[in-house]
């Protein structure tokens, strides 16, 4: 990464000029993940802009911010091609083509995803967007030489659902500690971190439940005992293996607390999940679930924390939904009419979770052809 200063780096001045880099995801260092296509061919080297880092405001407030403000105006004057990397929120967009319509010149944003916030982009900018994780994802998905698995039958089945939750940060804990209370893990394959109940910050006047002081630790657990953090070209085999093992596949966004827009990427959380003929639960954030509807997926979202939400309401309502589907899994004729039910989908979807890396590479092609030719040689 060849940006130097980062926000755990308080002694690097907030002036400090980007360095220039390639595109890449944050995938860049692992061997299984293929280079984006085109972009760097095309446009080489250009600012990396880090939403953490750029929008940061520190302890100094208006000092801070007025020195990311001219940071930023300077970039993009400076610069006519940006990459931008995830993590994004609405005001940050705002910052960014507030400095943008001040230029009389065309600018470009290179992004990981659509962007999808509600302040649209000025007359002098276009947006580019690569969907890199996905791609990479898929075309080690394609590489892996996985084979789908054709009506399943439910006898054959030991788990009622998957699970992987083993972040600390986001639902995941706090989803599978109601789920404990409520004995719908007794039959489940989930992976989980080393998290004390207490730690889990809930408010007790939003304890709306009276479950705070029930909920008991969670103790590490990686499923398969060999599932490997980013190691992709590996995971996917431990993955197909034991989710050919469960009625059904509960694919957890981490991110789907927040009430608001944020420019992450489609990813691993998004896309697992298909790499199986599995049926799948999707818990994701609107806008992941957006893009992975205009691809073609099929599949019937649980939609992320609304603005009139509490925390706890709104895991209330994916153990609803997880609950449902569990007690299914015990009727086992309504359980194997099911899954007869999903086999056309879900072939579908591993289908086209496997060729999805050819379709995003025409895609980027398409997007470069189709620039203004003001924006063709920037």
């Amino acid at each position: 990464m060849a940006i130097n200063w980062m926000i755990n780096e308080k002694k690097q001045p907030a002036v400090f000029l980007i360095e220039l880099d390639q595109y890449s995801t944050e995938w860049l260092d692992y061997g299984w993940a293929k280079p984006i296509p085109f972009i760097n061919e095309k446009f080489g080297k250009r600012p990396k802009l880090y939403p953490k880092n750029l929008f940061h405001e520190g302890p100094d407030r208006e000092s801070w911010k007025t020195k990311k403000d001219l940071l930023i105006e300077n970039t993009v004057k400076n610069n006519p091609v940006l990459y931008l990397q995830p993590g994004s929120t609405d005001s940050h967009f705002q910052k960014l083509f507030d400095a943008c319509r001040k230029m009389d010149e065309p600018r470009l944003i290179i992004a990981d995803e659509k962007i999808r916030s509600k302040h649209k982009a000025p007359s002098n900018v276009r947006v580019i967007h690569t969907h890199g994780m996905a791609y990479q994802y898929s075309k080690m998905f394609d590489e892996s030489k996985l084979k789908p698995v054709l009506q399943r039958k439910v006898n054959s089945l030991e788990h009622s659902f998957m699970l992987m939750a083993s972040h600390t940060i986001g639902p995941a804990p706090y989803l599978l500690m109601m789920l404990k209370e409520l004995g719908a893990l007794e039959d489940a394959l989930c992976g989980s971190p080393e998290i004390k109940s207490n730690n889990i910050n809930i408010p007790y006047e939003d304890d709306k439940l009276a479950i705070n002081d029930v909920l008991k630790d969670l103790k590490q657990n990686y499923l398969g005992g060999e599932y490997v953090r980013h190691d992709h070209r590996r995971n996917v085999h431990i993955i197909d293996e034991l989710a050919n093992k469960c009625h059904f596949f509960v694919a957890l966004d981490k991110d789907v607390f927040y009430d608001f827009y944020v420019h992450w990427s489609i990813a691993e959380k998004h896309l697992q999940c298909f790499t199986s003929t599995v049926p799948v639960l999707p818990i994701w954030a609107d806008a992941e679930a957006r893009q992975m509807e205009e691809w073609g997926f099929r599949f019937d979202n649980n939609l992320n924390r609304r603005q009139d939400e509490s925390i706890q309401e709104c895991v209330k309502r994916y153990c609803k939904e997880i609950l449902y589907y569990t007690q299914m899994t015990k009727n086992k004729d309504w359980a194997q009419a099911w899954q007869d039910l999903q086999g056309e989908d879900t072939y579908h979807n591993f289908q086209l979770c496997k060729n999805l890396h050819k379709n995003i590479s025409n895609e980027i092609v398409r997007q470069i052809d189709e620039l203004p030719n003001e924006f063709k040689n920037l």
